[in-house]
């Protein structure tokens, strides 16, 4: 709702007077003469008194102009009907401020984003199709391209819209979910074909006529984790490790992980040292002992499994990138992820000890 605008209806001649006077010497610092006689305190004075006599009709426009206002926004079918059950005219002309305000082209990164997560979801086409939970825009790039180097290429004029569709995590569980879903990983939801399409079409209605937008899906890397904890005593090793599986895969959710819950981020690479905390935290775990992370490289796949024969894991200790591994010079290990990307997290070994077998 907009801000109610002052009333300037409100000011005499002598305001109007004081209040030009008064801004001489900060607009024209070297005007020092301000006697009646001069010149410019006559031309202030005249001015004064022909804006009080037009003054009144500020906050005057007549109802009838307001309305035809109204059917120049809304166009010239619309007719207040509200008005002819003796609706109030400021209620017309708030809803049509807000209609006004309501995004439908797609100029910014942020319009796609809106579009995709808001404007799809009210429409009959995401009731078939699917909703959209989060989306992630990339201006300058086309992602549709198969060649992963030239991805990373700046592409003038295009713009890349990364979507994650709204799905139930129980679907993937029950296995009825009708997008498709990484083998890898428990939950790694990817929008449909026809849900690109449709969606595709959604946005080219709406596009600059000089942008190529490109509506692609997200890439999960997988990546598995191997660890070793110590249990404090007394701890239950099936409840810890119950804890262990929910936290990591939670941590790491497209829809509720990250640091504020609501998905892991685009792109974010994956630090060791927050796993160690994560895992740190979890009662029961008195300390870790290790944490290793590996990159699984599907090359292909084969009856719904991912070749594994190609891999590299996370290198402690040496000063380089390799593959995804890197070790910077603070020595935060971290796996490395493209803008356009998730996690695909696996639990691959956990090793959990108990302290008598640690104190033996």
């Amino acid at each position: 709702m907009p801000l109610p605008l002052p009333n300037l209806d409100d000011r005499s001649y002598e305001d109007l007077v004081a209040q030009a006077t008064s801004l001489i010497p900060v607009e024209y610092p070297e005007w020092t003469d301000h006697n009646p006689s001069d010149t410019g305190i006559i031309l202030i004075e005249l001015l004064a008194w022909l804006t009080e006599m037009v003054l009144y009709r500020v906050d005057r426009v007549p109802d009838k102009n307001m309305e035809t206002f109204l059917k120049l926004l809304n166009g010239p079918e619309w007719a207040n009907r509200e008005m002819g059950k003796g609706g109030d005219l400021q209620n017309a002309i708030r809803e049509t401020v807000v209609d006004l305000r309501k995004r439908y082209r797609a100029v910014t990164c942020e319009d796609y984003e809106r579009l995709a997560v808001e404007d799809w979801n009210e429409t009959e086409q995401s009731q078939l199709l699917g909703k959209i939970r989060r989306s992630h825009c990339l201006p300058e790039r086309n992602l549709a391209l198969k060649n992963p180097d030239a991805r990373e290429t700046n592409a003038p004029g295009h713009i890349s819209l990364v979507v994650v569709p709204d799905i139930p995590e129980e679907a993937s569980e029950a296995n009825s979910s009708p997008f498709p879903l990484s083998p890898f990983s428990p939950f790694s939801p990817s929008p449909s074909s026809d849900l690109l399409t449709a969606l595709w079409m959604f946005l080219d209605e709406r596009r600059l006529l000089t942008t190529r937008h490109h509506v692609v899906a997200p890439e999960y890397v997988p990546v598995t984790l191997s660890a070793s904890l110590v249990l404090e005593e007394g701890a239950k090793v099936a409840d810890v490790r119950s804890r262990v599986h929910e936290s990591i895969h939670t941590f790491f959710h497209p829809f509720k992980g990250g640091a504020d819950g609501t998905g892991w981020p685009f792109g974010r690479n994956i630090y060791i040292s927050e796993v160690y905390e994560l895992l740190d935290d979890i009662s029961g775990v008195d300390y870790v002992e290790a944490v290793k992370l590996k990159v699984i490289y599907p090359t292909m796949q084969i009856n719904n499994e991912l070749d594994q024969s190609k891999e590299i894991g996370l290198l402690v200790g040496v000063n380089t990138i390799i593959g995804r591994g890197l070790l910077d010079e603070d020595t935060n290990k971290q796996v490395v992820l493209k803008d356009y990307e998730l996690v695909a997290i696996k639990i691959d070994e956990l090793i959990l000890k108990e302290a008598w077998q640690v104190n033996a």
